[in-house]
């Protein structure tokens, strides 16, 4: 049922998106989303984050899309029990942790663009520790997880909802910041589910 890594890259979509448009887009948001996390975090480090230098570069409707994640990314940032539940998350492994908890967020096989944040934003929050335990060398790598993570399970779903497009919309209706206290009680769980393990 599932498709090559090639072939699905050239298949277009009732859209005319291709899955390698969508990864690309994908990557360029991911790494302006956590850029600007890193930019708003209190008491940041003072790097310079070359992996993310890319991120000023965008057209006007990526940047339109960088600003709905913004939106999303400021409310989970004012949700203070998921603040306190991920500056716990102590690991030695946190590639195991990264993919346990994105499984997590999708485990029940309901997709929707508030999860899709979630993982960026949980991306942007293993930045931030690896910025401040002085491990710069791992946001590549946390990105690359991320795309990993997209590429092999949530694409076709960005896909179906005509790409990265539909998360204006999902933004622009009122239920948005419901959504969002929602999606910090599913990364919570996600988290809680992962410690118990």
């Amino acid at each position: 049922m599932f498709l090559t890594a090639a072939k699905k890259s050239t298949t277009l979509n009732r859209h005319g998106i291709t899955d390698e448009q969508i990864l690309q887009t994908g990557n360029r948001l991911l790494e302006g989303f956590i850029a600007d996390r890193v930019q708003r975090a209190p008491n940041r480090p003072p790097v310079n984050v070359p992996e993310l230098g890319m991120a000023q570069l965008m057209d006007p409707a990526t940047k339109e899309l960088s600003e709905c994640l913004r939106k999303i990314g400021d409310e989970l940032d004012g949700n203070m029990e998921l603040q306190r539940m991920i500056e716990q998350v102590q690991s030695n492994s946190p590639k195991e942790v990264f993919f346990k908890v994105a499984m997590e967020m999708f485990a029940d096989g309901n997709f929707n663009w508030g999860r899709v944040v979630a993982l960026f934003y949980f991306a942007s929050k293993l930045v931030l520790k690896a910025l401040f335990t002085h491990v710069p060398n791992m946001i590549k790598t946390i990105i690359n997880w991320t795309m990993e993570y997209l590429r092999e399970h949530v694409v076709q779903w960005i896909r179906d909802q005509g790409g990265w497009e539909g998360l204006i919309s999902y933004v622009s209706t009122p239920t948005w910041q419901t959504i969002s206290v929602f999606l910090a009680g599913a990364i919570t769980a996600a988290l809680t589910i992962w410690k118990l393990h």
